[in-house]
């Protein structure tokens, strides 16, 4: 039985959406079909020439065998997977040559298919040992495109399905939602083939979004997809929650916030800054001569809110998922997104208590 799959992360597609990859559906012939990247394909496509390297001042180059792109599936249920299918259809003359197939459980990962070549508009089944799986890594030597990738096998009973936290939470507070609400993300679950979701507008330093809950829950795992939004994520984010005890004593409409702490010279450490936005900005006001580098990262000390994940570097077009400190039970969640930019999917699974 085909097993259903999403895209969760890919190291490059410049001139295709990959997201096609996992779709069900036969590959589309789009001959005289052109976008501003040129003939349009459906599927995965890579630029060119990531194997070599110029060195104009010795007038040579340099081909690195093992330069290599991915794509990363994820199965929508765990499942044993003992084929897979890969399609070049329609890519007559600039397939991808030549793949190798991992499968992953947690952070398990075996090869299945070591190194086997693709042929130009072409179909190849795969078979390969039953193996446990939630992920597929498909690893493309060196580079070009593929219009489908399928997943053969049996699916696993589903433990209970996980609660998104968030869709039974009030919204109390958001700083900035030009191009999108929060609301749109908790509801985000990649049914459009265009960036949609919550969105600040640039020029910002920092935004974040409340979520109060009338009962306690647990959080264990958070999810951000940045799917499409290619070019305009955040970089990082961060997840709070507040203690069942300060529930009382804070205000969640006009929440105080986990400082930022910056420094602008290794000899004077780092400061906290009242107002990251008005410091920032005074920054660049400075002329040229006198402007420095500046660190920064978020403080500690003068905020109610107890970090429940570290800060999570977030990727173009990405889904994210990353487990929560365990056992905390809170009835408001802070969501934190750094500088500015726009994200697809955010969830918070866990328990209600």
């Amino acid at each position: 039985m085909r097993l259903d799959t999403f895209l969760i992360s890919y190291s490059d597609s410049s001139f295709t959406n990959p997201h096609e990859v996992a779709l069900p559906q036969q590959p589309e012939n789009r001959a005289g079909q052109f976008t501003h990247m040129g003939a349009q394909y459906w599927g995965f496509e890579t630029k060119r020439h990531d194997a070599w390297t110029l060195h104009p001042d010795s007038e040579t180059l340099t081909f690195s065998p093992t330069a290599q792109h991915e794509l990363v599936l994820g199965l929508k249920q765990r499942a044993i997977v003992d084929q897979i299918d890969i399609s070049t259809h329609w890519f007559t003359g600039n397939q991808v040559p030549a793949v190798s197939i991992e499968l992953i459980r947690g952070d398990q990962a075996v090869t299945v298919v070591d190194r086997h070549r693709l042929e130009p508009d072409a179909e190849v089944t795969l078979r390969c040992k039953p193996t446990e799986a939630d992920k597929c890594r498909v690893l493309c030597h060196q580079e070009g495109g593929i219009s489908s990738i399928s997943l053969f096998g049996d699916a696993l009973q589903d433990r209970s399905q996980p609660i998104n936290l968030l869709e039974s939470a009030a919204i109390c507070s958001v700083s900035n939602a030009h191009y999108g609400h929060p609301a749109d993300a908790i509801v985000g679950v990649r049914e459009v083939d265009h960036m949609k979701g919550w969105e600040s507008a640039r020029g910002s330093f920092g935004e974040h979004a409340v979520f109060h809950f009338d009962q306690p829950v647990t959080p264990s795992t958070l999810v951000v997809d940045t799917y499409l939004h290619r070019l305009n994520p955040p970089l990082c984010c961060q997840l709070f929650a507040l203690p069942l005890e300060q529930t009382a004593h804070t205000s969640l409409s006009e929440p105080i916030l986990p400082k930022w702490e910056v420094s602008v010279s290794q000899a004077d450490g780092f400061e906290p800054v009242e107002d990251l936005s008005t410091f920032m900005s005074n920054e660049l006001a400075k002329s040229r001569a006198d402007q420095r580098d500046i660190q920064l990262r978020i403080g500690r000390n003068t905020s109610p809110w107890t970090p429940i994940t570290g800060l999570i570097g977030l990727c173009p077009d990405t889904y994210h998922e990353e487990a929560t400190d365990t056992g905390l039970t809170t009835k408001a969640l802070l969501f934190v997104f750094f500088p500015n930019g726009g994200i697809h999917g955010l969830k918070v699974y866990g328990d209600r208590t």
